[in-house]
């Protein structure tokens, strides 16, 4: 008898071993599953996440380089305006570059090679303001630093009410063609992209001479004629 009981409390204890054990492994099995589930929605919850908030960070950065190159244009319409507005009667063509230039340096550190700047001098009829005429023109090809000038007696049309009779006024326009960094999907909205996948950043500014119109000299040093009525 005394062996029987002794086998059987045996048998009792490796029963409740087995049924530990059993217990113990359903268990981490269990508890793997979980964790694997878990990872696996984290996993998911990650691959929605990151492609949205790399566009929107992507998206944010060109949106920021795009308003400080606008900003940029503005600022180099105003002021080669200013400059060529503060000149005395008379303006030679040297100037005129030097005041180009000192405009390209204003949109470092960027690429300047986009940038366009036109300068002319337009002057009203003694006898109805409405009447207008450019006197000169100077554009300046920021691609090859080139500038170009040009007498003109040609009718200008400028916003209603700007000059008064026998008035004049200096007008810059800006013009920067800006290629996104990474994509263009933040610039689609009211500026078609063109056959490069640039954008046109463009700025006019009027500026009244400080005393009188500046007229450009000719390379013969003679100043461009007055428009006439």
């Amino acid at each position: 008898m005394t062996v029987t009981a002794t086998a059987q409390r045996q048998d009792k204890q490796r029963a409740t071993m087995h049924s530990t054990a059993a217990l113990r492994l359903r268990a981490r099995i269990h508890a793997l599953r979980r964790r694997w589930r878990d990872d696996g929605v984290a996993a998911i919850e990650f691959a929605l996440i990151v492609p949205m908030v790399a566009v929107m960070f992507i998206g944010a950065v060109e949106l920021s380089q795009a308003l400080t190159t606008d900003r940029r244009v503005t600022q180099v319409a105003n002021a080669t305006a200013d400059l060529v507005a503060r000149s005395e009667s008379k303006i030679s063509q040297s100037e005129i570059t030097d005041i180009m230039q000192a405009g390209s340096y204003i949109v470092a550190p960027y690429n300047q090679n986009p940038l366009r700047i036109t300068l002319r001098n337009v002057t009203s009829s003694p006898s109805d303001a409405g009447i207008t005429k450019q006197s000169w023109t100077c554009a300046f090809n920021g691609t090859g630093s080139t500038l170009a000038c040009e007498c003109s007696d040609m009718t200008y049309n400028l916003p209603s009410g700007l000059v008064s009779t026998n008035d004049s006024v200096v007008i810059s326009q800006a013009v920067y063609d800006y290629k996104p960094l990474v994509f263009d999907y933040f610039m689609k909205k009211g500026a078609p992209p063109s056959s490069t996948g640039t954008y046109t950043l463009s700025e006019t500014v009027y500026l009244k001479p400080r005393g009188q119109a500046a007229m450009l000299l000719q390379p013969t040093g003679l100043a461009c004629p007055s428009p006439t009525f």
